[in-house]
This record gives C-alpha cells, sequence and structure tokens, in this order.
C-alpha cells in the first residue's frame, strides 16, 4: 500500500473518532468539532499507550488505540445520531485539511527541519512505539521530548512516520485561532474585517523564518502550541460567558492533557492556566464543580499516568525519592478535589497571584544565582531582538502591539489574553530554571523554539486587538449571529 494512502486511512480514523468524541463531550459547532478531530484522537491515542504499557502489552498500542477509536466514533453515532450532518461537516473540514497537509508532503515533498530532537523524536516513533519495543527505556529517559508526539509519528506506515501530522497540527492551530477569535470579538465587528485582519497577520507571519519552519519541524513544540491554544480558549470562554459549560470544558480538558504529555515542561505552563480557570467565580453549581474536578484530575492523572507507565526518572533528576509520581498522583486527586470545593471559594482569586508570586520568585532566584546576572537576562535577546533564533521581527512587533495597543480601551478579552501570554512567557522562561539558565544564542536553543508554545496564543490576542482597533477607527457592522447574543447560546450550531 502506498504511504499516503495508509496516512490517508489514519487520519480517516483520527477524524471521525475525534470528531465523535467531541460530540460525546457536548461541542455542537462544526469548526471544534473539526479542531476536536485533531486534539482527541491524540489524547486517545496517548491513554489507550499508557493502558497497554500498564498491562504489560506493548505490542498491542496500537491495536488498542484502532479498538477505543472506533469505539468512540461508534458510541458517538447511536447516541448522537441526529446530529450526523454536523458531525459530517466537521469529518468533511478535518478531511480537506488532512489533504492539504498529506499534500504539502506527498505532492509537493517538502521536507522537514533536521535536528537531534528531531533524530530522537523519529526514533522513538519507529524503533520503540511502531516497533512494539518491549524496553520503554530510552522513551523514559527522554522525558524532555514529551510522549504524545512521537506516540501520533509511530501511527504512520511501517518503518516511517506519519509525516502529514505535522502540518495538520499547524493548519488546525490557524483553524482554532480564527474560530476563537470570531467567538470572543463583539458581534458589531464583521467575519469580514477579522479575516482581513488575519490575511494581514499571516503576511507577516509567513516573513517570520521560524513560522514557516514550524509547520514541518518535527518536533513536539508546535503541538504544545496547539495544546495550550486550546486550554487558553476554554479559560477566556469560560470568563467570557461566565459559564462552565460544555465547549470550554471539552477544550480545557483537551489542551490540558496535549499540554502535560506533548512536553515536561508543560506542566508548567498548563498548571499556570488552570491557576486562571480556578479563579474564576464560575463554580456556583455541583455539575460546574464536578466538571472542574473532572478536568484538573484528568489532566493531572495523565502526566502522572505517562511516568508511572513509562517509571521515568524526571524525578529522580530533580532529586526527589522513588516512588514521587505516585505522590503525584495522590496530589493531583487531592489538589483537584479542594480546588473543586466551595472551601476555595473565598481564596479563589489568590490563586493567579500565588502561580505569579512563584514564577516571579524562581526567576529572580535564578538570575541572583547567576554569575554573570546581565548576561542570563539578554540570554534570549540575540534570538529574539537580532533575529539569531529565526524569529525576525516578531518579537518587536508583539512588543510594539501591546504598547500601541494599549487596555484601556481593549476589550476584557483581550486583556484577558494579554495577561495570558505574559504569564505564558514567564512559566516558560521558569520552566527552564530546572534545566539551567535561560537558553542560549541560535535556532536549535531549547529556549527558542519553546517560543512556539506561546505564539498561537500571541496571534489569537493580535486578532482581538487589531480588530477591535480597525473596527473602532473605521466603524463595521454586522448582525449578530444566534451564537454570538448571550453566553446561553455558545454552543449552538454554526
Amino acid at each position: 500500500m502506498h504511504p499516503a494512502i495508509y496516512e490517508a486511512l489514519v487520519l480517516t480514523l483520527m477524524g471521525f473518532s475525534g470528531v465523535g468524541a467531541g460530540l460525546l463531550l457536548g461541542i455542537r459547532q462544526v469548526i471544534p468539532l473539526a479542531v476536536a478531530g485533531l486534539a482527541a484522537s491524540t489524547v486517545i491515542r496517548v491513554w489507550s499507550a499508557f493502558a497497554s504499557w500498564s498491562l504489560g502489552l506493548p505490542e498491542l498500542n496500537l491495536e488498542l488505540w484502532v479498538a477505543v477509536s472506533a469505539g468512540a466514533a461508534v458510541a458517538a453515532g447511536i447516541v448522537h445520531f441526529r446530529e450526523w450532518r454536523r458531525a459530517l461537516a466537521a469529518v468533511v473540514l478535518f478531511g480537506g485539511l488532512a489533504l492539504a497537509a498529506l499534500g504539502s508532503k506527498y505532492v509537493l515533498d517538502i521536507g522537514e527541519r533536521h535536528h537531534s530532537d528531531v533524530s530522537q523524536n523519529i526514533g522513538m516513533a519507529v524503533i520503540l512505539f511502531q516497533g512494539d519495543s518491549p524496553d520503554l527505556a530510552p522513551a523514559a529517559k527522554n522525558f524532555k521530548r514529551g510522549i504524545a508526539y512521537p506516540l501520533m509519528l509511530a501511527l504512520g506506515p511501517e518503518g516511517r512516520i506519519l509525516g502529514g501530522f505535522t502540518p495538520l497540527i499547524f493548519l488546525m492551530t490557524l483553524l482554532l485561532a480564527g474560530w476563537l477569535a470570531r467567538e470572543l470579538l463583539d458581534a458589531s465587528i464583521s467575519t469580514g474585517l477579522l479575516w482581513g485582519v488575519f490575511a494581514v497577520v499571516a503576511a507577516f507571519s509567513i516573513s517570520v523564518p521560524m513560522f514557516r519552519a514550524a509547520m514541518f519541524y518535527l518536533n513536539g513544540h508546535t503541538l504544545m502550541g496547539f495544546g495550550i491554544l486550546l486550554l487558553v480558549g476554554g479559560v477566556a470562554l469560560a470568563f467570557r460567558s461566565q459559564q462552565f459549560d460544555a465547549v470550554p470544558v471539552a477544550l480545557s480538558l483537551l489542551g490540558g492533557v496535549i499540554g502535560v504529555t506533548a512536553r515536561i515542561e508543560g506542566a508548567v505552563l498548563v498548571l499556570t492556566l488552570l491557576a486562571m480557570l480556578g479563579s474564576a467565580p464560575l463554580f456556583a453549581t455541583c455539575k460546574m464543580r464536578l466538571q472542574l474536578f473532572s478536568v484538573l484530575g484528568l489532566i493531572g492523572v495523565s502526566l502522572s499516568w505517562w511516568l508511572i507507565a513509562l517509571d521515568s526518572p524526571v524525578f529522580g533528576r530533580l532529586g526527589l525519592p522513588l516512588g514521587t509520581e505516585w505522590v503525584l498522583l495522590v496530589i493531583t486527586i487531592v489538589g483537584a478535589t479542594l480546588v473543586a470545593s466551595p472551601y476555595m471559594d473565598s481564596i479563589r482569586k489568590f490563586f493567579v497571584l500565588t502561580v505569579i508570586g512563584i514564577i516571579g520568585i524562581g526567576l529572580a532566584r535564578e538570575i541572583w544565582q547567576s554569575s554573570d546576572p546581565v548576561g542570563l537576562i539578554l540570554a534570549q535577546w540575540p534570538n529574539l531582538g537580532l533575529g539569531a533564533g529565526g524569529w525576525g521581527t516578531a518579537a518587536h512587533v508583539f512588543v510594539a502591539s501591546a504598547v500601541l495597543l494599549g487596555l484601556r480601551r481593549r476589550s476584557s478579552d483581550y486583556r484577558l489574553l494579554l495577561a495570558l501570554s505574559a504569564m505564558l512567557i514567564g512559566a516558560i522562561l521558569y520552566s527552564k530554571t530546572f534545566d539551567g539558565g535561560f537558553g542560549r544564542e541560535g535556532f536549535y536553543d531549547s529556549v527558542n523554539r519553546m517560543w512556539l508554545h506561546v505564539m498561537p496564543t500571541i496571534l489569537l490576542t493580535a486578532l482581538i486587538g487589531y480588530s477591535e482597533v480597525v473596527k473602532n477607527s473605521f466603524g463595521s457592522t454586522a448582525k449578530p449571529s444566534p451564537s454570538r447574543r448571550g453566553p446561553d447560546k455558545l454552543v449552538s450550531a454554526n
């Protein structure tokens, strides 16, 4: 069988299972259902692999994924058969993007940017996971590069990676950013205006070498950015609607699980965003508290399960005793229970301040203890300021945009996203303190590539900020669509 046909069949199963899982999670709109096709299928792959390893049956990791994926699609078809039109539209949208991704590899023959990390990801995918190796020690020791991305690459034809997966992540990230911008913008801002702003921002992005490389870069950074944007979207929609209902719950859960399994430092970024979510005064009903507990618990369990299933040495590297991963599992369940309980309501507003304080103290401590504090602070300046890292003028434009757009006349959604972007930047640097320093000069520096984790969120922030500025400057009118008339309509059909 030709590799392109094999990949097309795998992506088809991903589309049906992911869209089905999205329906089961309560999503009813076409675009987020298509996005769920990628996100949920990735989570299914991660959890099914963990299950096969935990059962001592690594040779069944592919078969278990196929079985669970088919089960999700069938279950959704039975339970939500009346939604077949929306589901079919979402699958078609997913399929169109998947075909574009496959075309970039098998028609245009666009190659990947090579690096030692790329070789290790391919090795884990093809030799360990695709080869059903009973010895998972190399994957356990390679925890820094995550587990979700090589697991997905291993779904490719025998001896090959799933080449269309990486460009598909990139395309889905753009689709998600555009949809979130439409949901978060005021209804008086027309979709045409948003598309115009999107086109300008996209044209600028094409000029940035890092963005061009990211679409075909075989590393978990792009998947991390996608997961973080999902979680950011869940938080932003919850704050906007003042409801923690189906779409925010699904986006938060899927994004959080991807975030903590795509890269090990993702745990810090996800925890930062969950602190913002937990600080919201939304959890007044038993249902919402149970949903918050489920999201927090499943994200934490996914991280613990990864470390336990592979007997990962990550805590040993930090000087912590054996069995700490089991302690983390207990802390996760207890912590999720406490955060979702009414006993935390009086102190929720301090969650974010606590996390910001921890990050700030950690960064200050790293700088204070450095033999060259100024050099440490300016470690990323050659990459972001002088273009050595492939970012061109992206950092300059981001800072200038934040200053020029201002805060006073911007919406609360823009201010929230700008705050989340700043927190994520701090969290990226904080996570690097566990690995020493703030990086070094060059494209292949890990911190330089970790900026990809926050770039989709910055893209969303820019879309909203500039759309609001253009609307205020030139005016734009649009009839409010049913999905934009209030929080109770947030999940209505497109």
